[in-house]
């Protein structure tokens, strides 16, 4: 190029063809251009076996939404709610049955009812799915016979026994004197009722045994009969059960009462073991229409925006990549979670964003540089970038590996697998696609560089480069503003919260919290060598108090065998006395059979102790656990160990927080590493990180002041971003790089990169865009959130690397720390300088040589003349470094390779 050829900074030099494959992996992408295009059935061949074998994985895929998606396994909470499931079984099915108005709840025990709430725990109980069914008749089964004997005689009774020895054991005599007086007033309510009448279905008799001396239910049954209004049956389903056997046990609960109709009453079913069985349904099924919608948007975007030939390709080769992506997942045994679904949309918009990437080029290389192979010299000059930009996004999701939760590192690690895999699919099926048709039908040149889309990424990146310091201030001010902001928003980790709120479930959880106070509960397991000494009888005693007395809000009602005696003993006014272990034994030897497995296993020497929750969040359940954990205090050989689903919950969230946001600092760090090795160069690896750095302070700024919640999912969104501004700002540099090389200045480079490549840049943006949002349709809240939350995330990284970008890159390439042209050693004058590009690259074919032959000698003589004129200039290599400062292109062919 002589010196009258040389562009001025806002001016590109003539195009001179493709010139040589730049970087020392290109022409071997090159090559691999060539094979893939020219064989295009063995690569069919290939591809077809391929999907078979791992689309054969899907199957065995399986999703979950138990324990072991929020709990480590191996952490003590895991094992201790494992072994609180295997002692007493697992979650709750609550059957709330409301009476009404105009009744009472002695009206619930109707002739016909007391027999339906037989056959209803008879059925119920032949269930393998289920361990123990407790209904309002079955609690007040265990009242009657706590108070009845077989002589007829109530002071002979279990309940008399044990309240004579609480009245001998009372310290104070004005107290003892108390309960002989409440004694004979209950003895007196009971012989008021003949034998003969002391069934469940007389009003009179369910009034004795309901309600206690002051004409209120009795504390011992406040549990099953949380108000005058309301009565519980508990269905106890299996512990440990898979989730879908736990979903069935759900289902038989809910079709048990449904099928009935009780006096005087009305019936709700309901529980988390539902509300999880419904997340469960959807990601089956549901979610699959949403991943429909998301294809056909797409569709519609290609169509309209992406003026291509064969437009509709990317989806169709991103499709086969998500068979070959999940099948190996299948393979891998990564379970599909509430989280690790979203893994799909991810997959599916930054598979389209690398497909439109490399199509795109495609078409430049054949309608703009004419290229004889436009595939080979398509990938000879993106690969490398996308190579990069897809490590870097492996090592961000990689960073979730970090993650305290289970359901979070599978994540990251199907969106690690995910997109190599894709990436391979993307290059086998375009490069062979695009291969055959240019074989067969060239496609036609055309200058589209100055369309809309075009010239929009030109528009955006024309900050002028002063701003580029400020830029880089405003890069730290952001993200640490965005830092701290992100430590100010709210976390939603209770999964009622994560489901649609109109969905009958979630209605019925509210109208059970609203009309008994609760629908959740901890439970606690005792441990001792012998579960009915003293000891331990008198340890639990005094917890269940200590516990409801210091979280009056928090804890509703306790409900043990222990508790039961212990409230039968509760008079007004007296001495509160601690039960003895052979009290309890009486008890336990005349409750019903389903009343005993829930609160005594012999076998494994526990006692079972369940806290009714009140309503509140997780953070403030929490606390409560960590109170109980720090400040229970058992007899030597006791051991007390809080378990059951408040305990999950609460260990999901203190797993969320223990390092949610260092997982992006790893990201962040990570990719750093990544370019740097790549670039060999500091400041190409910083100037690719700022617009990064704006990215996701800008996330965590709008999301603060927008005032979202975070979900396992939304919170985890830093990386995603990293992974996909990464990806934008390598693209962008690595494409400035290859024009300098060309020999354009630095402004002409970056105006060159964005005309060329805007087209790719908008379409695949807004691909990923979709691909996300549509989760913003979701009947889910969780997967709305992340919708919301994701896209406009990736709305942010683009813009951020279109705009910050270009003029920081411009700023530093001019300072001469972006690209240096190589300086050659001192010649003699008449020596010819050698063209660089008198050849084709190896990997190139004879075709491409011929068709750039003519270009190659021109640029040659060019060479020669640019020596002969160097040679009567100052050599001084200082001299040569101000040149290129000031602007002054470097030589074609000569340029440092990128």
């Amino acid at each position: 190029m002589s010196s009258a050829q040389v562009p001025s900074e806002s001016t590109a030099p003539p195009d001179t063809g493709p010139g040589p494959v730049p970087g020392p992996t290109g022409p071997f992408w090159s090559g691999i251009g060539q094979t893939l295009s020219r064989r295009t059935s063995i690569v069919a061949a290939v591809v077809a076996v391929v999907t078979v074998v791992l689309g054969l994985g899907l199957p065995r895929l399986e999703f979950t939404t138990g324990q072991e998606n929020y709990l480590n396994s191996d952490s003590q909470v895991a094992k201790d709610n494992v072994a609180y499931q295997d002692l007493f079984g697992g979650q709750a099915m609550i059957s709330l049955f409301t009476v009404k108005p105009g009744s009472e709840l002695k009206d619930l025990f109707t002739t016909g009812n007391v027999e339906k709430f037989r056959a209803l725990s008879a059925k119920l109980e032949k269930d393998p799915r289920i361990t123990a069914v407790v209904t309002p008749l079955t609690a007040l089964e265990f009242t009657h016979n706590l108070v009845t004997s077989d002589d007829g005689n109530p002071i002979n009774s279990a309940a008399g026994q044990i309240l004579l020895g609480a009245r001998d054991r009372d310290p104070d005599p004005a107290s003892a004197d108390r309960r002989l007086q409440d004694s004979l007033k209950t003895l007196q309510r009971i012989n008021e009722i003949p034998a003969e009448r002391r069934v469940f279905d007389d009003p009179e008799w369910v009034d004795f045994l309901l309600h206690d001396n002051t004409g209120a239910i009795r504390k011992s049954l406040r549990p099953f009969f949380p108000s005058d209004s309301t009565a519980q049956m508990v269905v106890r389903l299996q512990g440990n059960a898979s989730i879908a056997d736990e979903g069935e046990g759900a289902s038989a609960a809910e079709a048990a009462t449904k099928e009935l109709t009780f006096d005087n009453a009305e019936v709700v079913t309901t529980g988390a073991a539902a509300l999880l069985r419904d997340i469960n349904d959807y990601l089956r099924g549901g979610f699959l229409t949403l991943g429909g919608i998301s294809l056909l948007l797409m569709a519609v975007l290609l169509v309209v925006a992406f003026a291509v030939r064969w437009r509709l390709l990317p989806l169709g080769v991103v499709g086969v990549g998500l068979v070959w992506a999940f099948g190996l997942a299948g393979y891998l045994d990564v379970p599909l979670s509430i989280v690790t679904i979203a893994g799909l949309p991810v997959l599916l918009g930054v598979g389209i964003d690398f497909a439109v990437q490399l199509h795109s080029r495609v078409e430049e290389e054949a309608q703009l540089d004419r290229a004889g192979h436009p595939v080979a010299e398509a990938l000879g000059r993106l690969m490398p970038a996308l190579v990069l930009a897809a490590v870097a996004g492996i090592v961000s999701f990689l960073a979730l590996e970090f993650s305290q939760v289970p359901m979070i590192r599978d994540f990251g690690v199907l969106l690690a697998i995910g997109l190599p895999v894709i990436v391979v699919a993307t290059v086998l099926l375009l490069a062979a696609s695009l291969g055959f048709r240019e074989r067969r039908r060239p496609t036609p040149p055309k200058d589209y560089s100055h369309g809309p889309l075009g010239r929009t990424v030109l528009v955006l990146g024309s900050l002028p480069r002063f701003t580029a310091i400020p830029l880089v201030v405003a890069a730290v001010g952001v993200f640490v503003g965005g830092v701290f902001a992100d430590g100010n928003l709210k976390v939603q980790t209770d999964p009622e919260k994560w489901v649609n709120q109109d969905s009958q479930v979630v209605k019925d959880i509210q109208t059970l919290k609203a009309r008994t106070g609760s629908s959740s509960e901890l439970g606690i397991y005792i441990q001792s060598g012998d579960v009915f000494d003293d000891k331990t009888v008198k340890f639990v005693h005094d917890f269940a108090y200590q516990q409801l007395e210091e979280h009056p809000g928090d804890l509703v009602t306790a409900s043990s065998l222990v508790t039961t005696v212990s409230f039968l003993m509760e008079i007004p006014d007296t001495t509160l006395v601690a039960p003895t272990g052979a009290d309890i034994e009486r008890a336990y030897k005349v409750a019903p059979e389903a009343i005993r497995k829930s609160t005594v296993n012999l076998d494994g020497k526990s006692l079972n102790l369940i806290f009714r929750t009140g309503p509140g969040s997780l953070e403030q359940r929490a606390v409560v656990v960590n109170d109980i954990r720090d400040t229970v205090a058992p007899p030597e050989g006791v051991r007390a160990t809080p378990s059951g689903l408040a305990v999950v919950g609460t260990g999901l969230l203190e797993n969320f927080e223990k390092n949610r946001a260092e997982l992006t600092y790893y990201a962040l760090i990570a990719v750093f590493l990544v370019l740097l090795i790549r670039h060999l160069n500091l400041v190409r690896a910083l100037v690719s990180m700022v617009p990064v750095l704006i990215a996701v302070g800008l996330t965590g700024l709008i999301s603060w002041a927008a005032g979202f919640e975070l979900s396992p999912l939304t919170a985890v969104g830093g990386p995603l971003v990293i992974a996909l501004c990464t990806e934008f700002t390598t693209l962008i540099v690595i494409r400035h790089l290859e024009e300098r090389e060309r020999g354009r200045s630095p402004q002409a480079a970056i105006d060159e990169a964005a005309t060329r490549t805007g087209r790719a840049f908008m379409v695949s943006a807004l691909a990923a865009v979709i691909g996300i949002v549509v989760l913003a349709f979701s009947e889910l809240p969780l997967l709305r959130g992340f919708g919301l939350v994701v896209a406009l995330n990736v709305g942010v990284a683009l813009l951020s690397a279109l705009i910050v970008l270009p003029p920081l890159l411009l700023w530093a390439d001019e300072q001469g720390w972006i690209y240096r042209a190589a300086t050659s050693p001192a010649r003699p004058p008449a020596a010819p300088a050698p063209a660089a590009t008198a050849e084709a690259p190896d990997s190139v074919t004879d075709d491409t040589a011929t068709a750039t032959a003519g270009t190659d000698d021109d640029e040659a003589d060019t060479d020669a003349t640019d020596a002969a004129a160097d040679a009567d200039e100052d050599e001084d290599e200082d001299a040569t470094e101000t040149k290129e400062q000031a602007g002054e292109p470097a030589e074609a062919g000569k340029g440092t390779s990128v």
